[in-house]
């Protein structure tokens, strides 16, 4: 189909209706649909109307991917709208967003008295095609996901809900991830690893069937090694040339559990396995203190160091031999393992939570039990050990592994398509 025929396509949709394009599409198949909808994306027609909600006031990580959700999807020529508390810190970057469109509620007020606030939800969802929301803990009476699968619910809505979630919490509810919609099934979930998709169906009850797995991304292009890059690792963290640096990066707490990996070092410069082991420490947190009188404690001066944290953490890759992540605590997908794995760095981690999905045994690293200093200083030394063509084959699998399968566009892409596919089949 030629520019003009495309040009034509744009000018009659744009004068058309939503009601009446619903109508029209009514009783096309899912497929009919996607096809329809790529081809109007593409002449400038009807665009889809999508709901942002984040129910946190911080900006982190997630927040910041919401953000980026948003800008590509209204860079793509749909309408996005947020919906944010009052003090998200994020309301202004939103609303800088060209196009985009921000409402926000009272935070404390909804937690008291959730009802208050069901018409000025159910406005926003009434026009959406599909609404995103991150999975958050219940407030006094509100909790965000549950809430607006009833709103959608009771309102008698096509709005198509996607949940979100990240690491799972043992004390949520199974109508935290969809509330009145999971019966129907007029709603889908989306984890960041499999550990967590599995803990979902086996104890929140909610049918794998809602569940798709979409794996964090990593952005692979700034973990590219180069000649400069070592250059400068060895001058923001000059160490001993002949170290076997074991770097650990992360902030200073207890769920970090990095006074595990400084008895594992202990051990093993005490049975000589590798006396020349360094653990090079980058973060900051209020356990910082503590492990600086371990490290005295146990001597082990001359083997670790603690340094601030940084923004640029491929100069600490960079300088390192392998990563340790010796974390007892809640971790989900940790990205410094995928950030270490693109960089050709094995890793050592707990056998927890996501992270026996990309350190695989023998592959990309080695994994040990939570908090087991004797597994995780073998763990060590198997890599110390190993013939340089074997701890070269490890890099590139990890590498390799990551461009592949983590990659941050790639995966977001992939999120993309699930939010497009969903408000097209609302239609």
């Amino acid at each position: 189909m030629g520019n003009g025929a495309s040009t034509g396509i744009a000018a009659s949709v744009a004068a058309t209706s939503q009601a009446d394009i619903t109508a029209a599409v009514a009783g096309l198949t899912p497929d009919q649909k996607q096809k329809l909808m790529t081809a109007l994306g593409s002449s400038g027609g009807p665009k889809l109307n999508i709901l942002l909600q984040e129910d946190l006031t911080i900006r982190g990580g997630a927040q910041l991917w919401l953000m980026n959700c948003g800008s590509r999807l209204q860079a793509a020529g749909h309408q996005v709208t947020f919906l944010l508390p009052t003090k998200s810190l994020i309301v202004d970057d939103c609303k800088a967003i060209e196009g985009a469109k921000v409402e926000v509620y009272d935070e404390d007020k909804i937690a008291e008295k959730c009802d208050d606030f069901r018409e000025q939800f159910t406005a926003l969802l009434t026009p959406a095609h599909v609404c995103v929301t991150l999975v958050r803990q219940k407030r006094g009476t509100f909790q965000n996901v549950g809430f607006m699968g009833d709103c959608i619910a009771q309102a008698k809505l096509k709005t198509f809900l996607i949940a979100k979630t990240g690491t799972p919490d043992p004390s949520y509810e199974k109508s935290f991830y969809g509330g009145a919609l999971l019966e129907s099934g007029q709603c889908c979930v989306i984890t960041i690893a499999e550990y967590t998709k599995d803990f979902i169906v086996q104890n929140m009850g909610v049918p794998a069937k809602l569940i798709t797995n979409v794996y964090n991304g990593t952005d692979t292009s700034k973990f590219k090694r180069t000649p400069e890059m070592a250059v400068e690792a060895k001058v923001r963290y000059p160490l001993s040339d002949g170290d076997y640096v074991v770097g650990c990066i992360g902030s200073f707490e207890a769920r970090k559990a990095q006074s595990v990996l400084l008895q594992a070092a202990k051990k093993l410069v005490d049975s000589a396995r590798l006396p020349n082991i360094h653990c090079l420490f980058v973060g900051e947190g209020p356990d910082k203190q503590m492990l600086l009188d371990l490290i005295a404690e146990l001597k082990l001066e001359k083997n670790a160091t603690i340094f601030d944290f940084t923004k640029e953490p491929f100069y600490v890759f960079e300088r390192c031999n392998i990563i340790a992540l010796p974390s007892t605590g809640k971790e989900g997908l940790p990205n410094v393992l995928l950030e270490a794995l693109a960089m050709g760095k094995p890793c050592v981690a707990t056998k927890a939570y996501g992270m026996p999905e990309v350190v695989i045994e023998g592959k990309t690293g080695y994994c040990f039990p939570s908090g087991d200093v004797d597994a995780l200083a073998d763990a060590i030394h198997k890599i110390s050990g190993a013939s340089e063509a074997d701890q070269k084959a490890m890099a590139q699998t990890g590498k390799e592994m990551v461009f592949a399968e983590h990659d941050k566009v790639k995966q977001f892409e992939k999120i993309l398509t699930i939010i497009q596919e969903k408000a097209t089949a609302a239609l």
